[in-house]
């Protein structure tokens, strides 16, 4: 699981209870209401932590943005740039790969040319 799958389901957790508070205010139960939804900023400054580690800031920027805008703050770190250090290797890998896609896809045939009769 990589690092931005698990930031993905801490925010399915956010969302739960964001939804337990909705529903909660509706029923008119408002102590549950304002629990569920100091949870759900809680659970979402973890997240945002864990995305704003995976795209490479410091996981530090990410706890006051998640408890300040909860499960939209998942937004504000989609907007921003990847700041990881890029991989050579990596790099080279992917370019090998691209490469090696492209010579599969190409024509087998042969070009027929013109007689300059």
């Amino acid at each position: 699981m990589s690092r931005y799958q698990l930031a993905q389901l801490i925010f399915g957790g956010a969302f739960v209870f964001a939804a337990l508070a909705v529903l909660a205010f509706v029923l008119r139960a408002p102590a549950l209401g304002v629990v569920c939804l100091v949870l759900e900023h809680a659970v979402a400054a973890a997240g945002c932590a864990v995305y704003a580690d995976a795209k490479g800031y410091s996981y530090l920027i990410g706890i006051p943005v998640g408890v300040a805008l909860g499960t939209v703050g998942g937004l504000a770190f989609v907007v921003l740039p990847d700041e990881t250090p890029d991989d050579q290797m990596e790099r080279d890998h992917k370019m090998a790969e691209e490469a090696y896609r492209n010579a599969r896809n190409r024509d087998p045939g042969y070009e027929v040319l013109e007689d300059d009769d």
